[in-house]
């Protein structure tokens, strides 16, 4: 789960982990008080545990893996109470701190906390962070990229590491789909069709061929939407107001045709005047 071992004597390691542990708070399935969930900051975790600190990493994960698993929850939206969260996601940040190769933290973090929706900002940059020290990593990105579209609505990030984890895994279509899903999202149409064209060429280099076929037909999808944009556009420009019906912009010949929509759907303007198709990219 991580890169690199750290070896040393184990009467030192055992001393260490030792005292690390007897200022922990135990995990137990009758809500901690609040007074009872601390944590010790980084920098001094770092300075006791010497040359242990991936060790350490692993003594924080499993204390916050066993809190978790024995703690009871909430019944509604928010699992865990503030301070519960609190420590928890103080706790698996100064594991990741003190072995930032450690996967196993981050992905407790994107199940256990993101969704509980306290501070999703704070336990994303986390996840990122892990994303961009673990550089063969293409789980990290995509969590990441997933939690900046979902949950906190920042689609240049969110796209820039879809992105990422695509180029890692090799071209994942899932990857692609979404990282256009989010670019046609963010207006950035051309992007996304950019995107898609250079994605279905790799693809196609390496022989993988029938893995583009959904790709293909996003890329259709936004090509049709593009070109009746444009002509939207261009109709505001000369009426200074925006088309109701696509059939308007054939009659004046901004439009040749209508382009087929690739997924059996059908294309209309919206009053924004932004076009859309029934089967839209889902």
């Amino acid at each position: 789960m991580r890169r690199g071992t750290t070896a040393g004597p184990w009467a030192v390691l055992i001393v260490a982990m030792l005292v690390y542990l007897s200022l922990l708070p135990k995990a137990s399935v009758v809500r901690p008080r609040h007074e009872q969930l601390f944590t010790l900051p980084p920098v001094v975790l770092r300075v006791m545990s010497f040359q242990f600190k991936e060790a350490a990493a692993d003594v924080s994960f499993l204390n916050a893996l066993v809190f978790i698993g024995g703690t009871k929850t909430q019944p509604d939206s928010h699992r865990y109470l503030l301070e519960q969260y609190e420590w928890i996601h103080n706790t698996l940040k100064n594991s990741v701190i003190l072995d930032p190769y450690f996967l196993d933290p981050y992905y407790l973090m994107n199940a256990a906390l993101i969704w509980d929706r306290y501070k999703l900002a704070e336990v994303n940059s986390l996840i990122a962070k892990g994303a961009d020290t673990r550089v063969w990593d293409s789980l990290l990105p995509f969590f990441a990229g997933f939690n900046y579209y979902y949950f906190l609505d920042d689609n240049d990030k969110s796209f820039n590491y879809l992105k990422e984890a695509s180029k890692r895994s090799g071209g994942n279509p899932f990857y692609d789909s979404l990282a256009a899903r989010v670019a046609y999202k963010a207006n950035k149409i051309e992007l996304a069709i950019m995107y898609l064209e250079q994605q279905i060429k790799q693809s196609e280099l390496q022989g993988l061929k029938g893995q583009t076929i959904d790709l293909q037909r996003r890329l259709d999808l936004l090509k049709g939407i593009h070109q009746i944009e444009q002509a939207v556009e261009l109709y505001r420009k000369l009426f200074g107001k925006l088309p109701t019906d696509i059939n308007e912009l054939m009659k004046l010949g901004m439009l040749a045709s209508i382009p087929k929509e690739p997924n059996g759907g059908s294309y209309y303007i919206e009053t924004s005047g932004k076009v859309r198709s029934t089967k839209d990219l889902r």
